[in-house]
């Protein structure tokens, strides 16, 4: 013989706590087989005119490649892709400056977004993503990459160039840049390939390490938490080396020189550094 459970304060406030929350959970499972299922796409192109030796392109959202383009242009294809509803994108435009501006509109399923940027050659551009990763390739002039959120990959980058991330690492190759300066609040940065003559790079919290392949005249490092590695090109040049770490080991096997004209300066408050060729 079987008899009921008397129903206790206990049971009472778990039927009213988990009914809910079971029906949250079929539903939202429901929804999001549904959003996978009604997948789709949605391609644009922009181009316009650029007025003057600048200009800028930023983006609250996706992921952004650059390179350069036709003078006088600056032309941008994006790639949409989402569930169920197409997501919100607009835009604002100036003579020489395009912010895009993008929402999604349904909360599960899928939903990015990919732009494809080109500038004029030569001139003075400005990249920035405030969540997402950025990859720039062949850019000449001054050129200033960023993203609050994301990491950041730049190839073949001459002329002047600012590179700056906020979370996320930093991955540079053939830089060439005369001047560079390289800025990143958590992530690493690592260079390969490295020719520029005067380069400063600071790092709050991660690794820095920077192979070069032409001698520099100019190095500055700042690094808060990380170790820092840096390879100079082999040969008799000798250089001007101050490295100092509060917390961590220093190892220079370079040849050097207080009058040296190339100078190298590395600090770091925890952890260690080598300068090696």
């Amino acid at each position: 013989m079987t008899g009921s459970l008397p129903m206790t304060p206990g049971r009472w406030v778990a039927l009213v706590i988990g009914i809910p929350l079971a029906l949250l959970v079929i539903g939202w499972t429901a929804l999001s087989a549904v959003a996978w299922a009604g997948l789709g796409s949605y391609q644009f192109n922009l181009a316009m005119p650029v007025h003057g030796p600048a200009v800028a392109v930023s983006v609250d959202e996706g992921d952004v490649s650059v390179g350069p383009g036709p003078a006088g242009r600056l032309r941008m294809h994006g790639t949409l892709r989402y569930s169920l509803v197409r997501p919100q994108l607009r835009w604002q435009r100036s003579p020489s400056t395009i912010a895009l501006h993008s929402h999604c509109r349904v909360p599960t399923g899928l939903c990015s977004f990919a732009y494809a940027v080109t500038v004029p050659a030569g001139g003075r551009s400005e990249v920035s993503n405030a969540s997402g990763n950025v990859t720039a390739s062949g850019l000449a002039g001054t050129v200033r990459l960023s993203t609050d959120s994301g990491d950041i990959h730049a190839t073949r980058i001459s002329g002047s160039a600012t590179i700056a991330g906020h979370s996320g690492d930093i991955i540079v190759s053939s830089l060439s840049a005369g001047r560079a300066l390289i800025m990143n609040d958590s992530g690493n940065t690592t260079g390969r390939g490295v020719s520029s003559q005067v380069l400063t790079a600071r790092d709050q919290s991660g690794d820095i390490t920077l192979v070069f392949t032409a001698v520099p005249r100019q190095v500055r490092i700042s690094d808060s938490s990380g170790n820092v590695k840096l390879v100079l090109p082999p040969g008799p040049t000798h250089y001007r080396v101050s490295a100092s770490s509060s917390s961590g080991q220093t190892s220079i096997n370079v040849p050097q020189s207080a009058t040296s004209p190339h100078v190298v300066s590395v600090t770091d408050q925890s952890g260690n550094i080598t300068i090696t060729r």
